[in-house]
């Protein structure tokens, strides 16, 4: 079972207060999504596609580029994200939902996508379950989640500078999904795993303010429901900000990197 510390009260108001300007910053989350829709197996049963977490409509906007020509549903938490892809997308099929319990019927989607999302859900467990409940079968299920290892530069210099600084503040940083976890709750969903796989993406910033607002603009803001009230110490991130440059940094910037999992599994009776 996985689940995580997420307050998802936290994740719908910061992503439906940056639904504005997500695109100008989410370009690893652009990068995922392409990569996703490249592994999409070509023969899929009939039925609608639907488009969990759709964000700005990233991904649905892609599929239907390429020549899609099936009903699109596009879904998010954050009902101002769910608004920026239905006027991106041109699809009437606009509806908020929840990943762990999602508003459709069974067996409605021949095709259910989602990038870059799971690593929101408190249970990753509830949400496989649901996606295997809402689709027909020998329905596809291709997803991309960020995984164990997605910013470990980071999540190690925030700890370093808070052991180097003796403070009390805790560690609150956020638990990605261990990509065995994945496997084992793609199993326990009773999915037949098509292919698995982990790549590596980085992206490089200036300073460690340029990496923390980049984050923030897009709403993957920390939303661990042990975060403590109040403002951040200040001798904290000085030390952050030290520490980032002294183990990372190089003629590029300071690094960030980003472990995605993609999945793509089959509904089998």
């Amino acid at each position: 079972m996985i689940s995580s510390m997420i307050d998802k009260t936290q994740v719908r108001h910061h992503f439906s207060d940056h639904a504005g300007e997500y695109d100008l910053y989410a370009r690893v989350q652009k990068r995922v999504a392409c990569r996703l829709l490249e592994l999409v197996p070509p023969d899929i049963v009939e039925g609608p596609m639907l488009d969990i977490g759709t964000g700005t409509g990233e991904v649905a906007c892609r599929y239907l580029d390429n020549g899609a020509d099936r009903p699109v549903v596009v879904s998010d938490i954050a009902h101002e994200m769910t608004m920026a892809s239905r006027a991106n997308t041109g699809s009437g099929l606009a509806i908020d939902g929840d990943a762990q319990a999602l508003p459709f019927r069974d067996e409605t989607f021949g095709l259910v996508l989602s990038s870059s999302v799971f690593q929101w859900v408190e249970d990753l467990d509830s949400a496989f379950d649901e996606c295997r409940r809402i689709l027909k079968p020998g329905g596809v299920f291709a997803f991309a989640l960020f995984c164990d290892g997605t910013l470990h530069e980071l999540g190690n210099v925030f700890r370093q500078a808070l052991k180097t600084c003796r403070s009390d503040w805790p560690d609150h940083f956020q638990r990605f999904p261990v990509p065995d976890e994945v496997r084992s709750t793609l199993g326990n969903a009773r999915f037949h795993t098509e292919a698995c796989r982990v790549e590596i993406e980085t992206e490089y910033h200036p300073t460690l303010r340029d990496l923390m607002v980049g984050l923030k603009k897009i709403g993957a803001q920390n939303a661990s429901s042990k975060r403590p009230v109040g403002f951040f110490p200040r001798r904290v991130l000085q030390e952050m900000n030290r520490q980032y440059r002294e183990m990372y940094a190089d003629a590029r910037g300071l690094p960030a990197s980003y472990g995605v999992f993609y999945g793509i599994a089959q509904k089998v009776r």
